[in-house]
């Protein structure tokens, strides 16, 4: 009776093992198959000092995994227990659970896209970082504060902006983490804006060595470029197609050399933090540095972010005697050499659009 006892209880042992064998080996097998489908994926958090088992359970309630036991095993065995790190990470459907403790292993953070258009201003920027959760608006603008570009600008930009750095955040399609750094924010969009500054300056030295416009009255090389960086933001907030740039350009560049107010629109709208309605005659009045109709010349600081094509443009401004231009209904720019033209042209501008 006692050897068939302990032959039972052997038998049972042995089925049991394999049994937990089996179902052991469906679960290693599982971990190398995606646990879901292709419309699946969330965001997940992993905290500074998480342990495994904390974010084992993060899995279990998300559905990735039905439990933390073979997940625990894992991490100890590969090592990953110790490693897997704090961010924020994009778990998709198509992943196994293998490849998303790798991912959290190697610190592969979930990469948020933030778009810069052209014509953005640094509140827009921290406006939008903090809209996705890069950074506060408030730390970012501390950021740029701090950074003192061009060291001659004194005017405070409207909004608490750093008028000194407004300019040379380059508009692109950048990539963060959550809760980035703003310094690194900074330097991205900055260096960036410096590389694409180089290209352009060695293709204006080709077409001419020396004597353009922003080379005048030696001027060092920081103010040459602060020159072009502020009238590539009016005209990048002026121009609405690319081929009339160089051509609006050349309109500004002449009107400074014979010491005519640049009498631009779009410096009024940035010193009133109002791009929403047209100017009336009395906005023309306000009492404000960047009013290019009371003051001659530039304004003293930039007033957006300009893109490749605006910097081009001021850069190397076309060869033109125009002094005037406005822009029509289409979008498109008609210029002229005279006050009398320009004037015309405003009069049959204002009786095609009666007629409509």
């Amino acid at each position: 009776m006692r050897k068939i006892a302990i032959r039972t209880i052997g038998a049972i042992v042995v089925a049991a093992a394999v049994v937990l064998g089996i179902m052991a080996f469906m679960e290693y097998r599982s971990w190398n198959k995606p646990w879901g489908t292709a419309d699946q994926q969330f965001n997940i958090e992993i905290s500074e000092g998480m342990n495994a088992r904390q974010i084992g359970n993060l899995l279990v309630e998300n559905g990735v995994l039905k439990n933390t036991t073979l997940f625990l095993i894992l991490a100890d065995l590969r090592g990953f227990g110790e490693k897997l790190k704090a961010g924020e990470y994009l778990v998709k459907g198509t992943q196994s659970p293998y490849e998303i403790v790798e991912m959290f292993a190697e610190g592969k953070n979930y990469l948020r896209s933030l778009v810069v258009p052209e014509g953005f201003t640094q509140i827009d920027i921290a406006k939008a970082l903090e809209g996705l959760q890069v950074c506060k608006k408030e730390d970012f603008l501390k950021e740029c504060l701090s950074r003192n570009i061009f060291k001659f600008v004194v005017v405070q930009a409207p909004g608490g902006a750093n008028a000194a750095c407004e300019g040379i955040l380059f508009p692109d399609t950048y990539f963060f983490i959550k809760n980035q750094e703003t310094e690194r924010i900074f330097d991205r969009m900055s260096n960036h804006f410096q590389k694409e500054w180089e290209k352009i300056l060695e293709d204006a030295f080709k077409i001419k060595a020396n004597g353009w416009w922003w080379q005048e009255g030696g001027a060092s090389e920081s103010q040459q470029t602060h020159r072009v960086v502020v009238l590539a933001s009016i005209i990048e907030k002026e121009a609405k197609h690319d081929e009339d740039r160089p051509l609006i350009a050349s309109v500004f560049v002449n009107r400074m050399k014979k010491n005519m107010p640049l009498q631009a629109d779009s410096t009024i709208h940035y010193a009133l933090e109002d791009w929403s309605r047209s100017l009336q005659l009395s906005d023309l009045e306000f009492d404000s540095p960047y009013n290019t109709y009371k003051n001659v010349g530039l304004p003293p600081a930039a007033i957006c972010n300009p893109g490749e094509a605006s910097l081009r443009a001021a850069a190397m401004p076309a060869d033109s005697e125009y002094l005037y231009f406005l822009t029509m209904k289409d979008g498109s720019a008609q210029f002229s050499m005279t006050n009398e033209d320009h004037i015309k042209l405003k009069i049959e501008m204002k009786r095609q659009k009666g007629a409509e």
